[in-house]
């Protein structure tokens, strides 16, 4: 922190004995402001939770874009502390108090609250939370948006293993977002349905999805999302019995994700297990024992790992980081 700064923030502390209202409350949320910048997001929530008591008690005198920043500064607080779930929960707390005035933004602030569940493995909480934005009126709701909305439910329902339930929202999503000329998130979409149809064991639509995403990601020349659209075709491949095609492409995910991609070590272990059931089924099972008893080291050591499913939702235009495709 710079001199200038820390003589702003000893002046800002200095101020608030001799405020109250929303002058105190204002200078609540510019301390907060500097906590939250210097990562100290303990002192950030404390302000900002200050801050809303003002404001709620002075009722019907608090601006809605007050009030709305106040509440978002706690929950993205709440967020850096991984306290995911009371995030959710505030938020929908302000979806009450923001809906009668504010759809809009209370309509925003669910859609919040479905990425913070999401983020505290809350799924059912989150879908529900996406269809209740899906079933806002609102004339200014975009394709865009409508396709985010849809994309998580859908990827909701995968995490929640409901492949078959996913299908209806990863195709409505897929649909807003060819409209909306997003073809990054249709790659995802393409992805997600590829990864529902091989659980439902379809080969043929699962064959046509992954294809479409390695189609985006080799355009792209994006490597990473070329190693997972490789290693999503490959399993489709698999379905359809056309096993030297499917080896041929796990072993180039395999490939991209080691040399590209900064090593992610659950995706190679599952690439490297699908090659050796590939091996089996062709007759090579010693090779197949020999790559078995391989990754049984790393395996050992990312024991303790959550699973890689490379599920990232999609963040909405207004959202802070990279998370949900919310």
């Amino acid at each position: 922190m710079s001199n200038n700064e820390k003589q702003d923030e000893k002046e800002l502390w200095q101020r608030i004995p001799n405020t109250q209202g929303t002058e105190r409350a204002e200078t609540f949320v510019a301390l907060s402001h500097i906590a939250y910048d210097r990562g100290d997001h303990k002192a950030c929530l404390a302000l900002c939770e200050s801050a809303r008591e003002i404001y709620e008690q002075l009722g019907a005198e608090t601006s809605t874009s007050a009030l709305m920043h106040v509440y978002e500064g706690i929950t993205w607080s709440l967020r850096k502390l991984d306290r995911d779930e009371e995030a959710a929960e505030l938020a929908l707390h302000a979806v009450d108090i923001l809906k009668e005035n504010s759809p809009t933004e209370a309509a925003d602030m669910m859609r919040d609250a479905g990425r913070f569940y999401f983020s505290a493995e809350k799924y059912e909480k989150s879908l529900q939370c996406h269809q209740n934005a899906i079933a806002e009126i609102d004339p200014d709701t975009t394709d865009f948006t409508m396709g985010i909305d849809s994309y998580n439910c859908g990827f909701a329902l995968i995490r929640m293993e409901k492949y078959a339930e996913s299908l209806e929202y990863l195709l409505a999503a897929r649909n807003y977002l060819k409209k909306a000329k997003e073809p990054e998130k249709v790659y995802y979409c393409d992805e997600y349905l590829a990864v529902a149809y091989i659980e439902l064991k379809n080969g043929v639509e699962a064959t046509t999805h992954a294809q479409k995403s390695l189609d985006f990601a080799q355009t792209a020349q994006n490597e990473c999302l070329e190693a997972w659209a490789c290693y999503r075709l490959g399993c489709a491949k698999v379905l359809l019995g056309e096993f030297d095609e499917a080896e041929e492409l796990l072993r180039k995910s395999l490939s991209i994700n080691v040399n590209a991609c900064g090593t992610d070590w659950d995706l190679a272990i599952e690439l490297e297990k699908e090659i050796a059931n590939i091996l089996v089924i062709k007759g090579r099972v010693a090779e197949a024992n020999e790559i078995k008893r391989r990754i049984a080291t790393i395996e050992e050591t990312m024991k303790d790992e959550e699973p890689s499913t490379k599920l990232t939702p999609v963040e909405s235009a207004d959202s802070e980081p990279k998370g949900e495709t919310s």
